[in-house]
């Protein structure tokens, strides 16, 4: 059996001997926080930034000045001045009568030039510049509306111009 006295006597010696060690702890904590807080600082003072100030103009109105610059226009002709059913620069053309094979684009007018690419029946094009007359057509040129990097020489033959909408 265990001798209920000799347990006694070891809490009355750990009770003591953790309250001091405890206190040890907590004034060396205190002392390393103070040393930290003293011996951490510069006693220099920093060098300061310079602080610049960007002054920010305000809004004053300005009176711009109307002077219309007339340029003429390299292609005069317009849809507005072209008899109904006629193709003329700035018409919009649609693709006819290729049966599905669909019209070449080409890089200049004539039947030998680079074909940039194939135009489908039904798709819209403005004309940008024509009529130049090569190899028995009438060649235009097209460019999409939606795309201005779409844009080629094409026969008038397969071209029929849109009618404007009142």
């Amino acid at each position: 059996m265990v001798d209920p006295s000799k347990n006694n006597s070891n809490r009355s010696i750990i009770r003591p001997i953790t309250l001091i060690i405890s206190l040890i702890l907590v004034i060396g904590l205190i002392l390393i926080a103070l040393v930290i807080l003293f011996l951490g600082r510069d006693p220099r003072p920093q060098s300061e930034v310079p602080m610049a100030l960007t002054r920010v103009p305000a809004f004053t109105p300005t009176k711009k000045s109307i002077q219309s610059t007339v340029t003429p226009s390299p292609t005069p002709t317009s849809i507005f001045f072209l008899p109904e059913g006629t193709i003329g620069v700035g018409a919009y053309v649609q693709v006819i009568g290729t049966e599905g094979a669909g019209l070449r684009m080409r890089a200049d007018p004539g039947l030998n030039t680079a074909i940039n690419f194939t135009a489908l029946d039904s798709e819209v094009f403005l004309v940008i510049d024509g009529p130049v007359e090569l190899d028995g057509y009438t060649w235009w040129h097209l460019e999409a509306p939606y795309d201005k990097n779409r844009s080629g020489w094409s026969a008038g033959d397969f071209l029929t111009p849109i009618e404007e909408e009142n």
